[in-house]
């Protein structure tokens, strides 16, 4: 456990109590078991630097001079009585120096997901959960599908030799194994996350992203204005995205051969890439059945003479509505086909061999070729040994955070790794109904609207319908004090959103530290600023002809607004502007991480060529997100499985 002085814990406690004051309800307010869970998740957090911030933020809150220096009393936050421990909470969160407001994020984040995203009672209820009728986990429904992939256990310093040592297992990953497996190839691939089979989910909120995401979930960008979620365990991002199964659009392919150089992206080896992956995981809208929350979205969008369609799935045989919508968080009954399922599946019958708990420190590299990798795998015990992997050729493949990181760390000297990376920030506009809309129940993400997804040259905002449980609101609503921040809450049984999920024109960068780790640096362009906020403005429009009677914003504070008076909108509008659209002034996450390691002709501009080798490092390839372009404007997940496919697909061809 994190070590924490006296007054950091009682600076800690007092937070809790700002943030999630008790009504003496037993499990409806802050108490040793949650105190001691923030100090669990901020223990997790495996960024030493990211982990030091948040110390050292707990150490300011307790100094009376520094509370005074910003206009606060003079003193720690743990001796202020309860309305001076809001306000300051609300003069950080609406600061004008960014520090201060990423401060208040990350202390909001922790508080409200650790008591809202696990039971508060042994028996598994939470007050909060019974107040809106949210069922919590479900019961498991046994399936063939939990039987796991067989594995390779490594429990003392090994070394392997195979044809290709693939690193990371998700759609790229996991697929490139599978192509290569299948082609003839001797596989072995390295996973830093452990294996879950559909028997192993909770659906636990809290328990789900510690256990099924990167980093647990906490990873941020530095400035702390967007948490990255991306999947970690065997399937990576596979297992736990919402099954949204598009291809790119025509015009986009298009923009990439014109930006690359190359030919690929048009060409119909690219368009067999993309049929060979929708084949082989079923992608179909036979499970893009709506609920009521889609209905509605549907008809405000034909009632507003907007674009409408339904979305394609890679889900087999999806159980009720009523068991569905836990997607984020695992399938428990096996209809999501993720390479777990599929294409390591395929690797494994065709002999490939898979550790997991393994951490890849770095490719190894003689004479300007790519010969094996190094790695630590962690035994059931907690022992770290060292596994060494010899051979002819590597594929990275663990996504666009960390393959940067593993390349530097490598010793590629590429100048271009890292740079242009996007992340497709996401965010909402929320809106509350007369009628209960059970936001967490339902087949995810059947509908979406493409009516302002080409604002300019092909970027804007795609609209999509998203789940809600309660870690989403918990993090990401607005907060003007406890009491209302419970009041939302509590109405989220009659809550849907419209989910915006912008096309980011202009990148940020992945800058690996001295100690190797990898550090994400990214804010929101005024181009891409200007997307976001023509989008909210057609978001809230949308809620309205859904019939919502409140609409809100997930900024700071939320903007507020019921629809029907005379010049609402504009009133919405400018309430917005007023707030701003970037840099913790906004609640933004990113859910797809792109184009850090990317594809082109020239080695001035890009890290890998057409067949995804290196310009620099011959049998080193990247086949996954990393690899992009830009940012691809759809849900990547089947552009990265054709991208995979095909350059595993070329490793085949060309021995």
């Amino acid at each position: 456990m994190v070590d924490l002085s006296s007054r950091q814990r009682a600076v800690l406690r007092a937070l809790c109590e700002t943030f999630v004051p008790s009504s003496g309800e037993p499990g409806d307010g802050t108490g040793e078991v949650h105190l001691a869970r923030v100090e669990s998740l901020i223990d997790r957090v495996e960024d030493p630097q990211a982990r030091a911030k948040l110390l050292l933020l707990l150490t300011v809150l307790g100094n009376p001079l520094a509370n005074g220096l910003f206009g606060g009393p003079l003193r720690g936050l743990q001796a202020m009585p309860v309305a001076d421990r809001v306000r300051l909470m609300r003069g950080m969160a609406e600061s004008a120096i960014q520090l201060r407001r990423a401060g208040f994020q990350a202390i909001k984040r922790l508080i409200n997901v650790s008591h809202y995203a696990w039971p508060a009672t042994a028996d598994g209820r939470h007050p909060a959960w019974e107040a809106v009728g949210y069922p919590g986990p479900l019961p498991h429904t046994p399936t063939e599908r939990d039987e796991p992939v067989p594995e390779l256990a490594v429990d003392r310093d090994a070394a392997l030799d195979c044809d290709v040592g693939v690193v990371g297992s998700g759609a790229g990953g996991g697929v490139a194994a599978g192509v290569l497996a299948q082609g003839g190839r001797s596989v072995i691939v390295l996973e830093k996350g452990v294996q879950h089979t559909p028997k192993d989910f909770t659906w636990i909120e809290g328990e789900s992203l510690a256990n099924t995401y990167l980093d647990g979930g906490l990873i941020m960008t530095e400035s702390g204005s967007l948490p990255i979620l991306a999947g970690q365990g065997l399937g990576g991002g596979t297992v736990i995205n919402y099954s949204t199964s598009f291809a790119m659009p025509d015009h986009t392919r298009e923009q990439w051969s014109r930006l690359s150089g190359l030919d690929l992206f048009t060409s119909a080896r690219f368009s067999e890439s993309y049929a060979r992956v929708h084949e082989r995981l079923g992608v179909s809208t036979d499970f893009a059945i709506p609920i009521k929350r889609d209905r509605m979205f549907e008809e405000a969008c034909r009632a507003l003479g907007w674009h409408v369609d339904l979305i394609p799935r890679n889900a087999h045989g999806c159980p009720d509505e009523r068991r569905c919508g836990y997607c984020g968080y695992g399938c428990r009954d096996g209809a999501k086909q993720s390479t777990a399922l599929t294409y390591l599946a395929d690797a494994v019958a065709a002999g490939a061999r898979i550790v997991t708990r393994c951490d890849v420190e770095r490719v190894l590299i003689e004479r300007g070729r790519a010969v094996g990798v190094v790695g630590r795998v962690t035994t059931a015990d907690g022992r770290r040994v060292t596994l060494t992997v010899r051979a002819k050729a590597v594929v990275a493949a663990c996504g666009s955070v960390y393959n940067p990181a593993l390349l530097a760390r490598s010793g590629v000297p590429n100048p271009n790794i890292g740079r242009g990376l996007r992340l497709h920030p996401g965010s909402a506009v929320a809106g509350f109904f007369p009628d209960r809309m059970d936001p967490w129940l339902g087949y995810q993400q059947v509908r979406y609207s493409d009516q302002f997804a080409d604002q300019a040259d092909g970027y804007g905002v795609k609209f999509e319908v998203l789940p809600v449980h309660f870690a989403l609101p918990a993090s990401a609503f607005g907060w003007e004090g406890p009491s209302e921040h419970k009041r939302d809450l509590r109405r989220l049984g009659n809550l849907s959103i419209v989910g915006l999920l912008l096309r980011d024109r202009d990148p940020g960068r992945v800058v690996t530290g001295r100690d190797g780790r990898p550090r994400v640096h990214y804010e929101l362009s005024a181009f891409d600023q200007r997307h976001v906020r023509t989008a909210m403005r057609h978001a809230a429009e949308l809620l309205a002809q859904q019939g919502a009677t409140e609409i809100f914003t997930v900024q700071q504070p939320p903007a507020r607004v019921k629809p029907g008076a005379a010049g609402w909108l504009d009133r919405l509008q400018a309430d917005m502007d007023a707030r701003g659209y970037d840099r913790c002034r906004m609640a933004f996450i990113t859910f797809h991480q792109m184009a850090s390691c990317t594809m082109g002709k020239e080695r001035g501009t890009s890290v890998v060529g057409e067949t995804g080798e290196s310009h620099d490092v011959k049998g080193l390839y990247v086949a996954d997100a990393s690899a992009f372009v830009t940012s691809s404007g759809v849900n990547p997940m089947i552009t990265i499985m054709a991208l995979a496919d095909h350059t595993a697909r070329g490793i085949n061809e060309g021995w």
